[in-house]
């Protein structure tokens, strides 16, 4: 199922014949470099993460979504929302296969699904993790509005905190009228 387009990319449900694309993609030791430490993600822990992201969208209508490549339907990555582990918090996450970096599609996606969860979703902010040494992810997600709060401890490491308000949303639109 189609949850968002954009100009570029489809964001899809997850569907099981997907999650031989998603074992490739955290089978790259560069794409989970910041993720797992550059250690490709063993086949075992990538299925306990995909059936944790159907489970989520079951339970709460928005995952962690497939991103699929307009221009020749090919599964490209990862983007979407989920609960900040044991919080109750809403972020934004994403990964792409590295042939697909440096092109505008992590902004791209990272953006849609921000604007869904203020709009679709009515959520009051959402945040992003992001090991502090990982420049890029810095980049994307100062580019699509999230300010950096603090350093934080999640997923058993301490990561830069950024969040993004509905009012800064919605005082961002405003500003690019």
């Amino acid at each position: 199922m189609i949850i968002l387009e954009t100009n570029n990319l489809l964001l899809r449900s997850l569907a099981s014949e997907d999650l031989e694309s998603v074992v490739k993609l955290n089978s790259d030791p560069e794409v989970v470099k910041y993720i797992t430490g550059g250690e490709p993600m063993p086949r075992e822990q990538t299925l306990a993460r995909f059936n944790f992201y159907l489970e989520h969208q079951e339970k709460h209508q928005f995952a962690i979504w497939a991103v699929i490549n307009k221009e020749d339907s090919l599964f490209i990555g990862l983007c979407g929302l989920q609960f900040l582990e044991n919080t109750e918090n809403v972020e934004v996450g994403y990964r792409l296969a590295r042939a697909f970096w440096g092109k505008g599609l992590a902004t791209e996606a990272a953006k849609a699904c921000i604007n869904y969860g203020f709009n679709k979703l009515s959520l009051p902010e959402i945040v992003a993790v992001i090991d502090p040494e990982n420049i890029a992810s810095h980049k994307v997600i100062e580019k699509v509005g999230l300010k950096y709060e603090k350093m934080a401890y999640f997923y058993a490491k301490d990561l830069s905190y950024y969040k993004i308000t509905k009012a800064m949303f919605l005082d961002s639109l405003k500003e690019k009228q």
